[in-house]
This record gives structure tokens, sequence and C-alpha cells, in this order.
């Protein structure tokens, strides 16, 4: 009996499971979403006053030394064949997971090395906590205290700031260009 139910499990996952790609669903998520918050400089940021009708959130540091380097030339090599029109149907956010070390200048600067249509924040340790529960991202420092292991996930919130698509790390370059260009569309309808 448990033999069948193994070959039963195989076969749906043979069958169905890379079907799941083929297709970008861009349904609504229950994390997320818009923020309202004052970075470290005094400004508040809110992601709805930002015209782009497509926002990538992305949360990293600038020390980090691999994935959020890797994430951020994944972005630019799926967005290098748009036009000039389609560049600004989008904005990457960067939130910084260590506001202890980055400054808010240093967090826009790093980010647009990579992309010059984004936008990079750092909030106090209380607000950055706040912001990295509301989108249920993964943060922990490690034991060296130097670096962090988080998640690298991106957001991708449509013109109403509603989270529509996590993008993992492991997503072709393909998905980040489709997820734009649908939303920005506006082929999908928004609640």
């Amino acid at each position: 009996m448990n033999q069948v139910r193994w070959i039963v499990c195989i076969s749906f996952l043979f069958c169905f499971l890379p079907q799941c790609g083929s297709s970008l669903e861009l349904t609504e998520l229950p994390i997320g979403g818009n923020i309202v918050a004052v970075e470290k400089t005094g400004t508040t940021v809110d992601l709805k006053t930002f015209s782009e009708p497509v926002l990538l959130v992305f949360f990293g540091y600038t020390y980090c030394p691999d994935f959020c380097p890797n994430t951020l030339a994944k972005i630019k090599a799926a967005t290098e064949g748009f036009s000039e029109a389609e560049k600004k149907q989008f904005r990457v956010i960067f939130i910084s997971i260590d506001p202890e070390r980055d400054a808010s200048e240093t967090a826009n600067k790093y980010v647009q090395f990579y992309l010059p249509n984004a936008s990079g924040f750092s909030f106090d340790q209380s607000t950055t906590n706040q912001i990295v529960k509301q989108y249920a991202a993964y943060v922990e420092k490690t034991k060296d205290g130097l670096s962090f292991d988080h998640s690298t996930y991106i957001y991708v919130l449509d013109s109403q700031r509603k989270t529509r698509k996590l993008i993992k790390s492991t997503d072709g370059k393909e998905v980040i260009t489709k997820a734009i260009q649908v939303l920005s569309s506006n082929s999908v309808q928004t609640k």
C-alpha cells in the first residue's frame, strides 16, 4: 500500500510540476504591500507615491557577498532589452536589512550602481523589523555578526501596491521580464 502511494506521489510530481513554471500567476498575496515609514534621513517613504506601475521590492544589505549582487544583476539582465518607455514601467526598491552599517545614501547608491531606476532605503532597526515582518521575509544575523542569512525573494507589487508575485532567486530572468510586462500593461485585474 505504501509503495502505491509513493508511485502516485512521484507520478503527480512528474506530470504536474513541470507545468507550474510555464504560466505566470499573478494572484494577490497576503504579504508585503505598501510601505509607509520614516527613513533614517527623516523622509517619509510611501510606495504609493512612486509613479511606476510595477515595483520590485528586494531585501538585502550592501555588504552582501553573493545573493544581493546576483539578484540585482539578474534584474538588470532581465530588463536590458527594454525600451526607454518600458524602463519607466518599473522601479526596484531595495530595503537594507543592515541599518547599523547601511546609511540611506549608501543603500541608494548601491542599488543604483546596478539599475538607475532604483531606490535604496535604510530605516531604523525597529521599522526594518516591522517591514520584514509585513513581508514575511527571513532575516537573521550570523554568529560572526558581520553578515546575514536572509530570504532572497523579489516581491512584485502592482500599481495598487499589492503583492502579486514572489520571484525566487532560482527563477530565470524571463520570469522577472514577464511579470513587469504583464503588470505594467494593466492586463491583470486588481481588486
